[in-house]
């Protein structure tokens, strides 16, 4: 027992300090740590290791009687198999990529579900509800959430001999299947394990990450393939349980559980992931993106004015303080990578740019869309490139295109429709179409991104959540995909939008010190 408690207490002596480097790496990328659910898996083993020292330090005291020793061999060995699982738990994970959070609690049961469920009960209001909440709780599963949240990884702990155990209760006919057979759903899907998977499926349909349903990788590190034909052929059912949903089972034979994790901080930085992975080649440029790379706020050191709105005040001091934080956001995006525009949001752009753009907003608006501008277009690339970096206090990045490539073709209502009718879009874009009320620059943006299947980015913050919503109520099947959008977190108004000095004659200053082109009203 002492020796059993002492490896348990190294368990967690090894497995903690590594956790924690990993949580340090993260706190840096997330806005609050805990809601990664690294603290609380920490919590978990240092209380176990702390119950451990105390059982070993009673262990060493050789007063103990036979029933005493019962009792401290009854805390050893829950205390050991929380352990080992947490350390086995940690072990899967630093094989994956792309982590956001361990233990994941998903609601695997749709509200009208449950409703439909509960009318057939009989009995008062309260019993109902008594069974509404046993039906949500029967329904939760819990999940580590890797692969930027296009994977939900789920460990299950079952020994060979329990899920036989399983298999007969539910009729299975041992020894009647092969390999690649697809077998009556009514000899396993009765199982435990089997209603466990349907709940895990349930959950990741309800629970989509950027309109696709996750892929489950379900882990098995007490079953080995090949040691018994008839559980391989019950492991091949699990996969098949609902075609939409891609199900990966592991088992202790499998790749992926021989190949041994790397080395701690190669497994952090895989887990820490890169930030733009998932980026297109080339990107569709909102006009809100548009607006922050040629906005006086983002390029000039500026000073707040008082008849400045509250929001621009705040962005001019925010580059005031930490300077460059726009190009720091959105420049290393952008880099390497072919920037594109519909025609409509370059016309409405320069429409806004004419309206309430200063002097040198218009000008760097001109070099970085260059639309309808002879002037602009018979300049190079290398000439407009030097012009913009003269109207910035921040180096221009070599591999940031500029110009912006203006598409050829435009997109109307008319351009959608035909693009619905060529599958080129889903039937539901229509329907987002008229939800929105789009105008023809909004319109265009999102569904040139949509069509082609290029990532669309904006500093828009309610656009993205707004056609999720649309999509998901209105699609016509589960295969049905919205446009995939890249929301920068920082943005920038143009520095005239909300200049309106108290001085009512007309005024002329230096837009290159931060001050605007006033007209009397």
């Amino acid at each position: 027992m002492l020796k059993d408690t002492r490896k348990n207490i190294l368990t967690c002596e090894t497995c903690i300090p590594e956790v924690e480097t990993f949580l340090k790496a993260i706190e840096a990328k997330v806005k609050s740590p805990r809601v990664t659910g690294l603290p609380a898996f920490i919590r978990k083993l240092r209380k176990e290791h702390d119950l451990l020292k105390l059982v070993e330090s009673e262990l060493v005291d050789e007063k103990q009687d036979e029933h005493a020793l019962s009792l401290l061999n009854r805390k050893l060995v829950a205390s050991a198999t929380i352990v080992q699982h947490a350390a086995v738990h940690w072990d899967i994970l630093k094989r994956c990529r792309s982590f956001l959070v361990i233990d994941q609690t998903f609601q695997g049961s749709a509200k009208e579900d449950r409703k439909k469920q509960v009318s057939q009960v009989a009995g008062d209001g309260r019993e109902k509800q008594r069974v509404n909440r046993t039906l949500k709780e029967q329904a939760k599963v819990e999940v580590d959430v890797v692969q930027g949240g296009r994977e939900w990884l789920d460990i299950r702990w079952l020994q060979a001999d329990r899920l036989a155990r399983q298999m007969t209760d539910c009729g299975w006919a041992w020894g009647d299947y092969s390999l690649g057979d697809v077998v009556d759903p009514e000899e396993w899907e009765d199982t435990p394990l089997a209603k466990q998977v349907k709940r895990l499926v349930a959950a990741a349909k309800m629970n989509r990450h950027e309109y696709r349903i996750p892929r489950l990788r379900i882990v098995f590190p007490n079953l080995s393939r090949g040691e018994n034909e008839d559980v391989d052929v019950f492991l091949e059912q699990l996969c098949r349980i609902d075609p939409l949903v891609d199900i990966v089972v592991e088992d202790a034979s499998s790749e992926f559980m021989q190949t041994p994790p790397p080395p701690l901080q190669e497994a952090i930085h895989n887990l820490l992931g890169n930030e733009f992975d998932g980026l297109t080649d080339t990107l569709n440029m909102d006009h809100t993106i548009l607006v922050d790379l040629i906005s006086d706020i983002t390029h000039l050191q500026l000073q707040p004015q008082p008849w400045q709105a509250q929001t621009t005040r705040l962005q001019i001091e925010e580059e005031r303080q930490h300077g460059g934080v726009m190009v720091r956001a959105l420049y290393p995006i952008l880099q390497g990578r072919t920037l594109v525009c519909t025609q409509e949001a370059a016309e409405h752009f320069h429409q806004v740019l004419g309206t309430v753009g200063t002097a040198t907003e218009r000008e760097r608006g001109r070099l970085l869309v260059p639309f309808g501008d002879v002037d602009t277009r018979e300049m190079s690339t290398e000439e407009i490139r030097k012009r913009f970096a003269q109207l910035s206090i921040h180096e221009l990045p070599d591999d940031l295109q500029l110009p912006i490539k203006i598409l050829e073709e435009t997109w109307t209502m008319d351009t959608v429709t035909q693009a619905v009718a060529d599958g080129r879009l889903p039937q539901v874009a229509l329907d987002v179409a008229k939800c929105g009320a789009f105008k023809s620059s909004k319109l265009s943006i999102y569904m040139y991104g949509w069509a082609t299947g290029n990532i669309t980015v904006t500093s828009n913050k309610e656009v993205r959540g707004q056609i999720r919503t649309w999509v998901e109520s209105n699609r016509r099947h589960d295969e049905e995909r919205g446009p995939a959008i890249w929301r920068i977190d920082v943005t920038r108004n143009l520095l005239a939008k909300s200049a309106t000095p108290p001085a009512t004659v007309k005024t002329e200053k230096n837009s290159l010190n931060g001050d605007t082109t006033m007209r009397q009203r």
